[in-house]
């Protein structure tokens, strides 16, 4: 609820400023430093007995961005059903 709240809000703003005849650009963040991507990379491989330790920071990377390939437009898509600009 806390995310929707925030991107309500930030919406608002961008709406008004659209009426004002100002050219604007919401450009909303969908992970905050890539926390919660690592977090689902590293259950994901801890679900098929991978240890991101010792893989390594390189093929953790090509896990991570296989990860957002399939993911990463899922929270745009979610604001674009809410109806957010």
């Amino acid at each position: 609820m806390g995310h929707v709240l925030n991107n309500t809000i930030q919406d608002i703003f961008i709406r008004k400023a659209r009426m004002q005849q100002h050219n604007t650009l919401w450009l909303p963040g969908t992970d905050h430093a890539s926390i919660a991507t690592e977090a689902k990379v590293t259950n994901m491989l801890k679900s098929k007995g991978i240890d991101k330790r010792e893989i390594g920071r390189e093929k953790f990377f090509e896990h991570a961005m296989d990860w957002k390939e399939k993911y990463g437009g899922t929270i745009l898509k979610q604001l674009k059903r809410l109806g957010a600009s």
